[in-house]
């Protein structure tokens, strides 16, 4: 019974190893698929999940495509860019600033002050969007056999330049009327003048920092006068004059008397795009790259804005094309013989550029 008992024993022991076995390791399990296929036995991986490996960082964005540009009509004079801490330099040594807020005759007007003897030491204006008025000058000159220093003051504003007109004042036929100030502000008399301005010729003037840019000539003269029932019998010049006028830059060249002189450079004003061509060719003329202090502008995410001074909109087209840069062209109609010009208005992160932009078409 002993033997029995041992043999039974032995029998129960090998039975549970043998079950043991069989639920444990490999086998299949209930729907007798493979487990742990992957095990180093079988040579496949030990254990780096499927796909880890070649996991690639995702494409970075396109860069996004930029705005279409805005066009809008031009807030300001386009001949005459008035801008405090700008400053005009010229040939003669002569350097130009604008002061605005100053009162001549209950108006106010911008002062254009300038630094070389040779020249008025302060003429006013007034700037509209489309008109440069005169109000007047402070400067040396001869009137009835005496050296006068003082100022001109005019009761009444004589144009200068209409760009959309495209004219001067032209001549007065009647004496105006003046107050002359002496230096420290006081007004000493009234006094009679006679004005001029014609609108010359348009043409390429070759500045120092710019090349050739297009510009208008605008002759002007001033002259006191003692006159006899309203009727001048004598004249004494005060200012004879020739401005040549630009657009975004403003005075690009000047006569006066025996003086003349060229705009060497400006600080605080962007070097203009310049077109010129004879009329019927315009649209043949090649893009040209937009630049900022002398880099093209690749930036994207721009705001731009083509501010025309010209009663008509939309003849440039102003495109981010394949070279990664913004480009500049003339579409639509054929301009017209004359002088054009717009500003392109652009905003990065918050601050403004203008980039003039001027045509001459012959």
């Amino acid at each position: 019974m002993k033997i029995l008992n041992l043999s039974l024993n032995l029998s129960l022991v090998l039975a549970l190893i043998l079950g043991m076995a069989a639920c444990s390791g490999g086998g299949t399990n209930k729907s007798g698929v493979e487990r742990n296929n992957n095990s180093s036995e079988s040579g496949g991986d030990t254990g780096t999940p499927p796909g880890d490996d070649d996991a690639t960082e995702p494409d970075p964005d396109p860069d996004p495509t930029p705005e279409s540009p805005v066009s809008i009509q031009l807030d300001g004079n386009l001949y005459f860019p008035v801008a405090e801490g700008v400053t005009w330099f010229y040939s003669n040594g002569d350097e130009v600033t604008f002061t605005t807020g100053q009162v001549i005759q209950g108006r106010t007007l911008v002062s254009m002050q300038h630094s070389a003897s040779a020249m008025p030491r302060e003429e006013y204006f007034q700037v509209s969007n489309n008109a440069l008025q005169y109000g007047g000058l402070y400067a040396f000159f001869a009137y009835q056999g005496l050296g006068v220093e003082g100022g001109v003051e005019f009761h009444n504003l004589r144009r200068v330049y209409d760009h959309i007109l495209d004219s001067g004042a032209g001549r007065t036929l009647f004496a105006q009327t003046a107050d002359m100030v002496d230096p420290d502000g006081k007004v000493v008399s009234e006094v009679e003048y006679l004005w001029s301005s014609q609108v010359g010729a348009k043409e390429l003037v070759t500045t120092g920092q710019y090349g050739d840019v297009p510009a208008v000539a605008l002759v002007v003269n001033i002259d006191l006068a003692v006159t006899v029932g309203g009727i001048p019998v004598q004249t004494f010049p005060v200012i004879e004059t020739t401005l040549w006028l630009s657009p975004g830059l403003g005075v690009v060249a000047r006569s006066l008397g025996t003086e003349s002189l060229t705009l060497e450079r400006v600080d605080g004003i962007q070097a203009p795009l310049v077109f010129a061509f004879d009329q019927g060719s315009g649209l043949t003329q090649p893009p040209q790259q937009l630049l900022v202090d002398g880099s093209a502008v690749t930036d994207t995410e721009v705001d731009m804005v083509v501010a025309y001074g010209t009663r008509s909109v939309d003849w440039l087209s102003l495109t981010f094309d394949g070279t990664g840069s913004w480009r500049l062209s003339l579409t639509g109609a054929e301009l017209p013989r004359g002088i054009h010009g717009a500003v392109v208005q652009m905003t990065r992160q918050g601050v403004r550029t203008d980039i003039p932009v001027s045509v001459l078409v012959r």
